[in-house]
């Protein structure tokens, strides 16, 4: 079997010709994504997500009023120039926020943005905080989805006119990124108290009959990956704006 491919993959070498170079889609940004009306408040949170600066607090000057619970708003978008949606946050991933928090005694849970909070008032940071107002929550955490997905032809795929290489020659590279973006802010002035992201980026090379089963795990296991990445951050993010919060009471008091 082993000669057998390496037969195969020599004669694709040389026929060669069927491979493709397709690149990964540009991912949207919060501050591209036409959520903030204030064209310097999106560019200057694009710059901190670009640069990664997680936990970054944006204006020192606004303390969050505590104790209180979390509004967390889901979007998705495709990719740069989609408009994103307001997307349902299941069960599963809300344990996984509330266990992210569960450490912040000043913390009183958290509550999912659903379309019955938003109601028929359009997608953007001023109509996603007065949603977060209705359920009495200080604080919003807003985050956005991105996903590109690819399937390119390596030059082994010169072989797929044979039954046998459609199943045994990994002509296929199967590649997924997931980007999340995260910013949270004080309802009550929209101030934006600070930023965090999450990333995962996975390839794989397999045969033309396994390529939706590949398709499938990194479907599954990416935007896993990239959700824990940002829980991460916004966990130290939370964390650095409750200190903040009661040392700044603690001084008037």
């Amino acid at each position: 079997m082993r000669v057998l491919m390496c037969a195969l993959l020599a004669a694709a070498w040389m026929l060669g010709g069927c491979a493709s170079h397709y690149a990964l889609a540009p991912i949207a940004g919060l501050g591209s994504a036409g959520l903030i009306n204030d064209p310097k408040q999106a560019g200057r949170l694009e710059k901190a997500l670009t640069d990664g600066d997680i936990a970054t607090l944006l204006d020192a000057d606004i303390q969050a009023k505590l104790p209180t619970a979390v509004a967390i708003a889901r979007l998705e978008s495709r990719c740069s120039g989609y408009q994103p949606h307001l997307a349902t946050i299941d069960a599963e991933e809300l344990e996984a926020w509330e266990k992210c928090f569960d450490g912040q005694s000043l913390i009183r849970g958290v509550h999912p943005v659903s379309h019955l909070a938003l109601g028929q008032e359009s997608l953007n940071i001023h109509n996603l905080r007065k949603a977060a107002a209705r359920m009495n929550c200080e604080l919003l955490l807003v985050y956005l989805q991105g996903d590109s997905k690819v399937d390119n032809l390596n030059d082994a795929a010169a072989l797929y006119w044979t039954f046998v290489g459609l199943w045994l020659v990994p002509g296929n590279v199967i590649e997924q990124r997931t980007v999340m973006q995260a910013l949270l802010l004080d309802c009550r002035t929209g101030a934006i108290l600070g930023t965090a992201t999450g990333d995962s980026h996975h390839k794989r090379i397999c045969p033309a009959a396994m390529t939706q089963i590949s398709k499938d795990k990194l479907a599954r296991q990416v935007p896993g990956e990239a959700l824990a990445d940002l829980q991460t951050g916004c966990k130290r993010l939370l964390a650095n704006v409750v200190e903040t919060a009661l040392a700044a009471s603690q001084t008037a008091g």
